[in-house]
């Protein structure tokens, strides 16, 4: 008879630690390799009364420890998720296991408790060694930064091991699940990143110089990188959240759903629908990078490639939900084929032919409040040389630029351009429209429409205001570099000798130095889009790469003491700037 009121047996975690004791000792055995073992033989290996160099390194060993953390927890959560639902993708275990005078609450719970087990024994004894072993070498003030790695491992693991008990539910495979574990690690930030690709392929002006990074969407990815507390409890909720789904799935699994490769309705539906989509776009951009070999054509060839995608996705996954390769005969597949490449191809129609006139949008002057134009850096960077013009004339002016760009793209609408590109000669228009709107668009335009954005980026006012916001306010270094020095040789003629480092003789009157040439007209924005095609407009000459450039060392940045360089580019008819980096 089963119990019904037991969510707990002690017999079966009991069973389980023993069974998988090679796991979590294994688990146990390198945590302490990795952090105790190791910082006992860097302690040793220093000069005892060296505590000032000693300190730092042992804090940064604990740093590293705790960036290390998603690798072996992304791991270990597969391992025993694996281990302990493994009776699932067999029928005869899951029979056994169901037999037994337990409800299925209670076989899970136990066994959630028991994974969650292997790991927090092991994390606990790893703090526990290297707490006793900071304290023994005098570093007891490092004990917050050890139990705050802890914590953080421990919030990992439930959210990899949420993932790792979901994907095991959904499967009747352990390979399968293991599969649609390693796929949950980046499909969501994959599909995004995939969308946007072929939004880009034929929307010309989309920009995305706006953070576009759907990173953290996969856990692992934002883990590795290093991301906010906030946010690994909210990974850590998603897994919590998902041992609950996963539970609740569980108490309505069918036994003989073993060996599937999909246990429930929907997730069959969701997996075609998913893996679809990923070979149709995956493969057409694939197929389209190494076949496509006129790289202007790329938009034409795209949608071939991508139905071949198309048809190998969906029959693919077709033969793999219903374990059969005989799937060419049923009707319902080749009605879900037909939607498919329905939804393809109107989709590729509509952005290349913009049928609903987006890419063709430029708003009327009336409607605009403000336009910020730039031409290189992050839209929300102060070194991006981002500025804003208010005067209905100038916003008439950008408006002309930009109807110019739509025209010249018209003439050739197949032109290739790179996605997430910087490209040289790019401008980025953000209107700011009535009614708290905006629209966002990224150009290479015609030559002739520089001139008409450079007297923006040559007028004092807007320069000394640009100047302002982007030269640092706290610095301790700064120097003058690419500045070219000549000799004048036994002939009387002006030999390059170098491209020397000068440094500032007076840092405190820089600021003042540099918005005074600014005011003056001396100083115009000196950026990526007026100094690469050469211009010369009286106040702005010369190329680039040509220009000398401030450059700031930051000792403080993002509330952390680390070093951070910054180049701003000067013209040399800064007199009053550069008068302060003058050789003795």
């Amino acid at each position: 008879m089963k119990l019904k009121t037991s969510f707990f047996d002690p017999a079966l975690l009991k069973k389980n630690l023993s069974r998988f004791s090679p796991a979590w000792i294994l688990t146990l055995v390198g945590m302490i390799l990795f952090l105790p073992v190791s910082l006992m033989i860097a302690l040793q290996r220093e000069i005892p009364v060296v505590h000032e160099i000693t300190l730092p390194r042992v804090q940064r060993a604990l740093r590293e420890f705790a960036e290390a953390g998603p690798s072996f927890a992304i791991v270990c959560a597969l391992i025993f998720a694996g281990l302990l639902f493994k009776y699932l993708h067999k029928t005869r275990a899951a029979y056994m296991m169901h037999a037994f005078p337990m409800i299925r609450t209670c076989l899970y719970c136990t066994n959630v408790v028991s994974g969650l087990l292997f790991w927090l024994v092991p994390t606990l004894v790893t703090g526990l060694l290297t707490q006793i072993i900071l304290s023994a070498n005098g570093f007891s003030a490092c004990s917050g930064l050890l139990w705050a790695a802890m914590g953080k491992w421990v919030l990992q693991f439930l959210c990899f091991f949420g993932i790792a008990v979901f994907a095991m539910m959904l499967s009747g495979s352990t390979i399968i699940g293991t599969l649609c574990y390693g796929a949950f690690q980046g499909i969501f930030a994959l599909l995004p990143t995939m969308t946007l690709v072929l939004v880009e392929y034929y929307f010309h002006g989309l920009d995305i110089s706006v953070d576009a990074d759907f990173g953290y969407l996969a856990p692992v990815f934002a883990m590795l990188r290093g991301c906010a507390t906030w946010l690994l409890w909210l990974y850590a909720g998603i897994g919590l959240v998902l041992l609950v789904v996963a539970w609740l799935h569980y108490l309505r699994r069918d036994i003989e759903r073993a060996g599937d490769a999909m246990a429930y309705r929907w997730a069959r539906i969701a997996f075609r629908i998913v893996f679809t989509y990923s070979m149709t776009l995956g493969l057409g951009f694939l197929l389209t990078g190494i076949l496509g070999f006129v790289n202007e054509e790329r938009s034409l060839v795209l949608l071939p490639y991508a139905l071949i995608g198309c048809v190998i996705g969906w029959f693919g996954s077709s033969m793999m939900v219903e374990r059969t390769v005989k799937v060419f005969r049923k009707k319902s597949v080749w009605v879900g084929f037909a939607i498919c490449v329905a939804l393809l191809v109107g989709t590729i129609a509509c952005l290349k032919y913009d049928v609903f006139g987006v890419q063709r949008r430029v708003p009327e002057t009336a409607q605009v409040e403000s336009v910020e134009i730039w031409t290189e850096g992050d839209y929300n960077s102060p070194y991006a040389d981002r500025i804003t013009l208010t005067d209905p004339a100038d916003i008439n002016t950008v408006r002309t630029v930009h109807q110019n760009a739509i025209k010249a793209w018209q003439k050739n609408p197949d032109r290739a351009s790179d996605f997430f590109r910087y490209t040289v000669g790019d401008i980025h228009i953000c209107y700011h429209l009535a009614g708290g709107g905006t629209l966002r668009r990224v150009y290479e335009i015609p030559k002739e429409n520089y001139k008409a954005l450079a007297q923006f980026y040559a007028d004092p006012e807007i320069a000394a205001a640009w100047y302002e916001r982007a030269l640092p306010e706290n610095f301790y270094y700064v120097a003058l570099c690419s500045v070219e020095e000549y000799e004048t040789d036994e002939y009387g003629n002006p030999t390059y000798t170098a491209s020397r480092e000068r440094e500032c003789r007076d840092p405190s009157a820089l600021r003042e130095a540099v918005l005074a040439d600014a005011r003056a007209g001396r100083l115009p924005i000196v950026n990526c889009l007026i100094g690469s095609v050469d211009l010369d407009t009286g106040a702005i000459r010369g190329s680039y790469w040509e220009h000398p450039s401030l450059e700031f060392e930051n000792a403080s940045y993002s509330g952390q003491e680390v070093k951070k360089w910054v180049s701003i580019h000067i013209l040399e008819t800064a007199t009053e700037t550069i008068a302060l980096f003058e050789k003795e």
